[in-house]
């Protein structure tokens, strides 16, 4: 299925489908809130979102990603901040082109490092990385800011 698959650049459009594709991620979000994430993401430097379509053009998976400098690299340093394909769709090589096309992405904007965290829980999604040659290279600490 994988090779049916299209890649382009999401849309406000596509909101009702991203919201879907966010809440199973585990991050639930309305589709009207959608349009102004969107819209955020490209109105900053150096960041993208992409959505995957299968054969008949609906939505299957959506990877969002980063490019910023950095002070520990002499180039730009890029992360991959969403992954998710729609429960049904998985399986079927859709995570594995969309991390693929933002490698591109990543490369074509100098990009030296592709980094991605992973909720500790997703031990899975861990194994989705490591078959495709992401290191362990630390751990990731949160702190909620807005309470």
């Amino acid at each position: 299925m994988a090779d049916a698959v299209t890649i382009r650049p999401a849309v406000p459009a596509d909101a009702p489908v991203l919201s879907e594709l966010v809440g199973q991620l585990g991050y639930p979000a309305s589709a009207s809130e959608i349009p102004q994430r969107l819209r955020a993401i490209a109105g900053f430097p150096s960041a993208a979102a992409f959505v995957a379509t299968n054969r008949y053009g609906e939505i299957v998976g959506l990877i969002t990603a980063h490019i910023f400098p950095s002070i520990h690299d002499n180039g730009p340093v890029a992360w991959l901040t969403t992954l998710v394909v729609l429960e049904d769709a998985r399986g079927a090589g859709i995570g594995s082109a969309l991390v693929r096309h933002v490698e591109g992405w990543a490369v074509e904007k100098g990009a030296r490092r592709l980094s991605v965290t992973s909720g500790i829980q997703r031990r899975e999604t861990h194994e989705f990385y490591e078959k495709r040659d992401y290191e362990r290279t630390g751990l990731r600490f949160t702190k909620r800011l807005d309470h």
